[in-house]
């Protein structure tokens, strides 16, 4: 088993550092550790977060984990996700605002 795979788990009432949902049901806390990465979620770019997301993916399709790693790295991939989901749509919306009230088409102004 790789070590380390069980740490950051548990605790924090479903929500994980940065205030991101880590699922349902799910209690598992962001481990920048188990990820690979060195800052905390919430200091992480979109760039960063997909990088770590293919990171922890790329380990949970190798054979090499056993059940319990797979399961914490599983977690892990759901909390990533989400951030860069919520990250993503906090562009979408800014982008929104930028268009303005009138651009109801979504296709880009005429120029």
């Amino acid at each position: 088993m790789t070590a380390g795979a069980g740490e950051g788990t548990g605790g924090g009432g479903g929500v994980a550092d940065g205030g991101v949902e880590a699922g349902p049901g799910s209690t598992a806390e962001f481990d920048a550790a188990l990820c690979g990465v060195d800052g905390p979620l919430e200091e992480m770019t979109f760039e960063e977060l997909l990088a770590a997301l293919e990171a922890v993916t790329a380990r949970l399709a190798s054979s090499e984990l056993g059940i319990e790693a797979a399961a914490a790295l599983y977690e892990q991939a759901e909390i990533l996700h989400a951030a860069a989901g919520g990250r993503l749509a906090a562009v979408e919306a800014r982008i929104a605002r930028l268009r303005g009230p009138g651009d109801l088409s979504g296709a880009p102004a005429p120029g």
